[in-house]
């Protein structure tokens, strides 16, 4: 029999992610202000809730009671959000019972990692004191097993390169991407689900296209100015994450593996 799965964040991920684990005969209740449309399955519950440093302890144990938890929850951009964001983390960690939660899910970023000049995977050094790093510190320390999912930037439907691109004056041409379509992020975290008990990983495409290449590619294929992209300048840093550990554990073949294509 599959697990419940509690989905906090039903939104550009957690929506769809929703969706296909409930195609995957999961039970799923996933946080939503409103009922999403890709999130629309008999199996799915919608769940009126809003993490803040407000929410009782009666609503999140609206979410908090399912074996499996997933945490896709991005953090604001307002004033004293950081804060917030890691009290309210470490709120929902704290309500978690390890008699009934059997595992934790928290979608992080490979911005935790230096931008060094190098191939970085999980073994490589992060910035302990960026936001997500500290919030990973917080599930972490939980009693519940946790598993770590780093995701990489996050393209797809209406997120496409060439919108944060055309008509301006982009800085680092020569450095790699480490972009990831939002099809293979929901395919991956539906897969860690069913078949990863714990540990970090990196989600990413496996190219790395240089910025300019994937911005200048985009903009032609719609029609938008491309900008103006200096390749004159080297690239400082420019690491490039490596999500092999996770294709290799799953036997993953990526949907989108060319950010080129996306």
């Amino acid at each position: 029999m599959k697990k419940n799965i509690s989905i906090y964040g039903g939104g550009w991920v957690g929506a769809p992610l929703a969706f296909k684990l409930a195609l995957a005969d999961f039970e799923v209740k996933v946080s939503a202000s409103q009922v999403h449309q890709q999130a629309k399955h008999p199996k799915v519950q919608v769940v009126d809730f809003r993490a803040t440093d407000e929410t009782t302890e009666g609503d999140w144990a609206l979410l908090n009671q399912s074996a499996i938890q997933v945490w896709a929850i991005p953090p604001r951009r307002k004033k004293n959000s950081e804060e917030q964001y890691l009290r309210i983390v470490q709120a929902w960690v704290d309500g978690l019972d390890p008699q009934k939660v059997e595992k934790i899910i928290f979608l992080s970023s490979t911005s935790v990692y230096a931008n060094v000049s190098a191939i970085v995977d999980e073994t490589a050094e992060i910035n302990t004191n960026s936001l997500m790093a500290q919030a990973e510190a917080i599930v972490a320390a939980s009693p519940v097993t946790s598993i770590i999912l780093r995701l990489g930037g996050l393209m797809g439907g209406d997120r496409f390169v060439a919108k944060y691109f055309a008509n301006k004056r982009n800085d680092g041409a020569n450095c790699p991407v480490n972009y990831v379509h939002k099809d293979d992020v929901v395919n991956l975290i539906a897969l860690t689900c069913d078949k990863i008990q714990s540990g970090i990983y990196n989600i990413v495409a496996p190219e790395h296209p240089t910025k300019q290449d994937v911005g200048m590619n985009d903009c032609e294929k719609r029609g938008m100015n491309p900008g103006y992209w200096d390749s004159s300048q080297p690239c400082l840093g420019g690491k490039i994450v490596s999500g092999d550990k996770i294709v290799e554990e799953l036997s993953y073949d990526f949907k989108w593996p060319d950010p080129m294509e996306f």
